[in-house]
């Protein structure tokens, strides 16, 4: 090959490379967004996977909320039933729990349920506490009740304490129970006579300091945190008669009757009801409601200003609107509403019927 055809085989080469390092590039070009494609698809079929896990972790304690509450809902309206015929709930001491009592009348939630239910009817002005039946130890940190009551020795403070009886004869000998023990029978050991013996007294002796003592400081052990207090720091956990409110059972019932009413109408209308109901708003707080009625796109939402100032049910009330984006909010209340209470209605776009309207 002489220089002439050198120059033109090389000018074949480049030419050639030209036009394969633009189809090289385009290739791997191609072949990049071939897999950022399937990157992008197999993340996206990840986040659907860890949404739909998510929605399902939210969902199920969301549902367990509504189950609960519609739960606590009926023991309320079961409770009030027992307070309008009895007028009064009684509690009974309940032992070894960590309520230490509880109120009979009041089924189908936990007794902890319970304590809200009735501090719920109280706040809300439905009923009022009374006397005090009994009272309970209870633990200064958790508030428990389950305990174990543990003597201890008042001298070193040793728990390795036990009981020392004392008993007489009629013969006028005494001596500790040792003493009169013969074959796991009682026996004056002074006349051998195994009748006419009784107690006479206890006392407490301690295997650590070696002393006995009439009298020994007592313990708790929690049995629900397992801290250790005494009496000097236990707390006192009181159970108080409940009665019947019936000026405020007079206003729930006035308001109940509205809602009624409301409901029939609606009802009437075509709407469908749910009572009680929640809704979620965009937000996803849940809010909730005596009543909501719907027919097609068109949300109606019921609410009651029981137990609370109307301003501040308000207040809440034109928060969950916006939240909602409610065609109509209703708030029933059992007393009459001020001036400046109404026009605070009206410009949040809230219905109020009250007593005058009943």
């Amino acid at each position: 090959m002489d220089f002439q055809g050198f120059i033109e085989w090389l000018i074949q080469v480049f030419q050639r490379i030209e036009i394969l390092v633009p189809t090289l590039a385009g290739v791997a070009f191609i072949a990049f967004l071939g897999i950022r494609y399937r990157n992008r698809r197999r993340d996206l079929a990840l986040e659907e996977v860890q949404v739909v896990g998510e929605e399902e972790k939210t969902s199920r304690p969301a549902e367990k909320a509504l189950e609960e509450e519609d739960e606590f809902s009926e023991a309320r309206m079961r409770t009030l039933e027992a307070l309008k015929v009895r007028g009064t709930l009684k509690p009974m001491p309940l032992a070894a729990s960590k309520e230490g009592g509880h109120y009979p009348d009041i089924v189908g939630i936990s007794l902890s349920k319970a304590e809200d239910l009735i501090r719920d009817l109280v706040k809300k002005g439905l009923a009022f506490e009374g006397e005090v039946e009994f009272s309970v130890a209870a633990c200064p940190l958790c508030g428990s009740c389950s305990q174990v009551a543990l003597i201890s020795c008042k001298n070193c403070g040793s728990f390795r304490v036990h009981e020392v009886k004392y008993y007489r004869h009629t013969c006028g000998y005494v001596g500790a129970e040792s003493n009169f023990l013969t074959e796991g029978k009682l026996r004056c050991p002074q006349c051998k006579s195994s009748e006419g013996i009784e107690l006479y007294y206890k006392r407490y002796y301690c295997q650590d300091c070696k002393t006995e003592s009439d009298e020994v400081n007592i313990a708790f052990k929690c049995g629900s945190c397992g801290s250790f207090y005494d009496e000097s720091n236990m707390m006192l956990k009181q159970f108080k008669k409940i009665e019947l409110s019936r000026e405020g059972l007079e206003e729930y019932e006035k308001i109940n009757r509205a809602l009624s009413t409301q409901i029939q109408r609606l009802s009437a209308q075509g709407y469908t009801i749910e009572r009680p109901a929640t809704l979620v708003g965009e937000s996803g707080v849940t809010h909730s409601f005596e009543a909501v009625a719907r027919r097609g796109d068109e949300v109606i939402a019921i609410a009651s200003a029981f137990g609370e100032p109307l301003t501040q049910v308000l207040f809440k009330l034109g928060v969950a609107k916006t939240d909602l984006k409610l065609s109509r909010l209703i708030v029933i209340t059992g007393k009459p509403s001020s001036p400046a209470e109404r026009e605070f209605a009206r410009s949040l776009g809230i219905e109020i019927i009250e007593p005058s309207h009943l």
